[in-house]
Order: C-alpha cells, then structure tokens, then sequence
C-alpha cells in the first residue's frame, strides 16, 4: 500500500467500487458504505474480525456498527476529509476477503 493517500472524486471511486458498496454524502462529506446483512450475530463477530485485520494491515479503519443481524461499515479519509485511494483499496480487500457472504 502507498504511503500517502491519494485524493479520489466521487466518479473515480464508482469506476471502481464494489457494487455491494454505495457512495454516500454524510454531513457533506463523501463516504463509501456497505451493509453486511447476516443470520447471525455470531456472523457479524467473524464479519468485524475480517475487517479489523483488513483495517490493521492497511493502518487505515473504517468506522463499523454491529447489530443484531447487520454489520455497517463506512468509509472515508479523515486526514482529506473526503475520499482517497485507501477508501477504495480497503472496500476492495473487504469485498474479497468477505465475498462468501
């Protein structure tokens, strides 16, 4: 991964992104989100576990929300303010990483 994040628009993340990911606008700054929908709640534990060691690995972490059925994942860069090339990267290994559910 490279040092810096790069910044991205909005149409260059879409290009891009999962399509299970969707881009949101968020007290006006830009987010990439995706919704984990599981039977479980145990699920949702192994769900976060994925994404904490994705988070460790690329030093960039994604705020998670876990309920009962659910797991909710945004992202953005806080240092820009926006979107970058981490977002995008970590949607990316979430998507492969998770791609069974």
């Amino acid at each position: 991964m490279e040092n810096s994040p790069v910044p991205l628009s909005i149409e260059q993340i879409k290009k891009e992104l999962p399509i299970t990911w969707e881009v949101i606008s968020a007290d006006v700054i830009p987010k990439i989100v995706r919704v984990y929908k599981l039977s479980q709640y145990l699920d949702g534990i192994k769900v976060i576990t994925a994404l904490a060691n994705i988070a460790n690995d690329m030093d960039h972490h994604p705020e998670i929300l876990l309920s009962y059925s659910s797991v909710r994942v945004e992202l953005y860069t806080h240092s820009l303010k926006g979107l970058s090339s981490f977002d995008l990267q970590f949607a990316i290994s979430a998507e492969n990483s998770l791609s069974n559910l």
